[in-house]
C-alpha cells in the first residue's frame, strides 16, 4: 500500500470522522437511554466494530485516490489518471534536445508520447521540421551544437527546456541522447530542465489550461533515478519556484498514466498546496 497503515493523515481523518460519530451518538442517547448493562456491552461492541471499520475505510480511501486538487499561487492544479490526448488545454510532450521526429522504434519509440503524436497528427514531417526550425529562429533560438557525427536524426542541438509551440501543443526539449541514440537525463540537469521550461511555456500559454503528464516517467529516460512520485513532487516544485502563474479561467493539469497510479500517494501531493 502507498499509505501506511498508521499514516498520520489516516488517523487524522479517522479522529475527525470519529469525533462526529460521537458527537451524533451522544445526541441520540440523551432521547433513547440506555439502561441495560446487557444493552451497554452490545453498544458498546458494535462501537468499537464500526470504529475500527470506519479506519479501514479511511485507510483503503487514501491509498485508491486517483486525483487530487492543490493550489499554488493564483494557479490550480489538478493531479489525475487520466489520457493526456484526451484532455483539453495545450499539451506538453517530451523530445529529446534535438527535436528529432523520425519515429522508427530507434530515434522514438512509435508508443512513445511523441511517437504517438508524430503517427497521428503529422503527414508531412519534413514540413513539421521546417515548423520547428522556423519557430526557434524565429524566438532566436540557436543551437548549442551542431553534431555532424551524428548518423540518424538531427545534428541541431539545443539547450534543454527549450519549447517549440505548436498548435495546442509545446515540446520540450526533455531529453539527452548518448551516441547509441538512447534519451537519458541526470539528475543535476532536471531542475534546469523544469525551470527553463516554465519560462518558456510563460511566453507562449496565452490564457490557456496546460496539460502534461509525468515527464520522464516511463522509464524510457535513463539516469533520472526518480520515481514517479518524486517526478511530480519535482515538477510542483519547480513550478512553485517559477514566475509562471495561469489566470484564473486557466488550470494545470499533471496527467497520471494508469500504469502509474499504483506508484503515486495522491493525498501526499497536499502538502504543495499554498
Amino acid at each position: 500500500m502507498k499509505v501506511p497503515l498508521f499514516d498520520k493523515r489516516v488517523r487524522s481523518t479517522f479522529g475527525t470522522v470519529v469525533a462526529w460519530a460521537i458527537s451524533i451518538f451522544s445526541v441520540v442517547i440523551v432521547f433513547f437511554p440506555i439502561t441495560s448493562d446487557r444493552a451497554k456491552w452490545i453498544v458498546m461492541t458494535i462501537l468499537l466494530v464500526l470504529m475500527l471499520c470506519i479506519y479501514i475505510i479511511v485507510w483503503i480511501a487514501y491509498n485508491h485516490l486517483k486525483s487530487i486538487k492543490i493550489k499554488i499561487r493564483q494557479t490550480r492544479i489538478v493531479i489525475k489518471e487520466g489520457d493526456l490526448f484526451s484532455e483539453s488545454g495545450q499539451k506538453v510532450i517530451a523530445f529529446n534536445e534535438y527535436f528529432d521526429t523520425q519515429v522508427d522504434d530507434i530515434i522514438i519509440a512509435k508508443g512513445s508520447l511523441n511517437g504517438q503524436f508524430i503517427t497521428k497528427n503529422i503527414t508531412d514531417v519534413k514540413e513539421f521540421d521546417n515548423y520547428i526550425r522556423r519557430f526557434l529562429r524565429k524566438n532566436d533560438k540557436t543551437p548549442t551544437l551542431v553534431d555532424n557525427r551524428r548518423k540518424t536524426g538531427k545534428k541541431e542541438k539545443y539547450e534543454l527546456g527549450t519549447v517549440v509551440a505548436y498548435n495546442d501543443y509545446f515540446f520540450v526539449a526533455y531529453a539527452k541522447f548518448d551516441e547509441k541514440n538512447r534519451a537519458y537525463l541526470n539528475k543535476e540537469d532536471l531542475a534546469r530542465v523544469y525551470i527553463n521550461m516554465w519560462t518558456e511555456i510563460d511566453r507562449y500559454k496565452a490564457c490557456n489550461s496546460i496539460v502534461m503528464p509525468v515527464l520522464g516517467s516511463n522509464g524510457m529516460v535513463r539516469k533520472i533515478g526518480f520515481t514517479p512520485q518524486q517526478m511530480i513532487e519535482m515538477l510542483l516544485w519547480s513550478f512553485r519556484i517559477s514566475d509562471i502563474d495561469l489566470t484564473r479561467t486557466a488550470t494545470l493539469k499533471i496527467v497520471v498514466h494508469k500504469s502509474m497510479v499504483k506508484d503515486i500517494d495522491f493525498s501526499g501531493l497536499k502538502a504543495f498546496s499554498d
